[in-house]
């Protein structure tokens, strides 16, 4: 893999700009390293909002299905009667 490619631009908002360079300067941090920290932060947490809302949505199908079960017997007991 050549260097390269792992370059990415990115433009930010001056103001935002502004303030990783203040940040960065204060921190005694290089630019690089502060964007892969927080770009990497970012990715953890949303795959652990986005793990925590598929094991919810599972969780609710199982809950559903078990819904539908108790009405389908229901159902038939009401049928039955008639």
């Amino acid at each position: 893999m050549d260097e390269n490619d792992n370059i990415m631009k990115v433009n930010l908002a001056p103001e935002i700009y502004k303030e990783v360079k203040e940040y960065c300067a204060i921190a005694n941090i290089d630019e690089n390293e502060f964007v892969n920290s927080v770009m990497n932060y970012f990715l953890e947490e949303n795959l652990i909002i986005y793990d925590t809302m598929r094991k919810g949505y599972a969780e609710m199908s199982r809950i559903n299905l078990d819904i539908c079960d108790e009405f389908e017997v229901c159902e038939k007991e009401v049928g039955a009667q008639f």
